[in-house]
This record gives structure tokens, sequence and C-alpha cells, in this order.
């Protein structure tokens, strides 16, 4: 009897049929079962003789759609009476000659400095971004400047693969002020 019953499972599991539910129900669908399932109306079927739905291209709607689409490049900005505007935005100058290293402004036409928090805080990081050439160079005559207006030691890390110098402390306006004056 226990064969019986196990023969019985196994016949309705393995042979497609799914038990439980209410009426036979194949766990396999095949393209017939499809059709007679999820078309059984004749009004669901698409007759190929239909006339299908024609596309309207409007090239006059499109203005407000234009709109709404944001730029590709961010616009140069315009000049300016004075320099730094009341924002505190300065054009690059250009570098020294003979700088080895060189600062992206980034793609707003700001310095890439930027201040990083952590444990509630108080770990506080200055970081300079985009720096490419001898980023050495720059992170100690950064690292120098700091020092002499802080009157202190600054803590200095520097990540070559990442193109970034990393400050212990907070300096976002001493070393963004650093960079306006060599010319970046």
């Amino acid at each position: 009897m226990c064969w019986a019953l196990h023969h019985a499972h196994r016949s309705k599991t393995f042979a497609g049929w799914n038990a439980g539910a209410n009426y036979a129900q194949p766990a396999v669908w095949s393209s017939t079962t499809w059709n007679q399932e999820f078309y059984n109306s004749h009004t669901d079927k698409v007759e190929e003789t239909q006339k299908r739905t024609q596309i309207e291209e409007s090239k006059e709607d499109f203005k407000y759609v234009e709109r709404l689409i944001p730029p590709l490049e961010i616009p140069t900005p315009p000049e300016h009476g004075s320099y730094p505007t009341p924002s505190g935005w300065s054009p690059p100058k250009g570098s020294k000659e003979g700088t080895p290293y060189y600062v992206r402004r980034t793609r707003y036409h700001q310095l890439p400095v930027y201040v990083k928090q952590k444990h509630g805080g108080n770990q506080i990081w200055t970081i300079v971004k985009n720096v490419d050439g001898d980023i050495w160079t720059l992170g100690e005559n950064l690292q120098n400047h700091l020092e002499k207006d802080t009157e202190s030691e600054v803590g200095m890390s520097i990540n070559e693969y990442t193109k970034r110098v990393v400050y212990k402390g907070l300096f976002e306006e001493p070393a963004k002020q650093w960079l306006i004056d060599e010319g970046f």
C-alpha cells in the first residue's frame, strides 16, 4: 500500500501534472495550452488582416520635449566685471611655468576640494581630487602652506591611483585659496 501511494505521488509529479490545482493543469506549458488558456475568446486574437496603427511623427511638439532634456555639455561661465564673483568663484589663471602638477576643475568649473566627515564629525578630512602630474610635490607644497597657516603639523595621505591628496583636518577654504593663488 505504501508503494501505491508513493507511485501515485510520483506519477502525478513526474508525469507533468500539478497535483495542487483543482483541475488538471500541465506543469509545463506548451504553445497549444498557452493559446487555449489565454485566448479563449475569438475577440482576444489579433487577426493578420486587421489594419495596424500608424506612427505619426510630430516635429512641432518636440520643442516641448527639448526643454526637458538636459544639455550634454556644461556651458562656459559668462564673463564678469570682477573676480571673485559674489558666489566666490573665479576662473583659472593658468599655472606657473615649470609646475610639475596640475589640478583639473570639475565639470561644473569648481575646484575639486571636498570635506569628508566620519564618526559623527569626530574625524574630518579635506580631500583634493583630480591631481595630474607629480602628486607628491603638490601634496608637500600644500601641506607646507597649511602648516604655516595653522602653525601646527598637518597629516597627509596620497593615493596615486585615485589622484587624491587627503589632509587630516578642516582645510577646505585655505586649500581652495592656495589653489586659486597657484593658478588652478
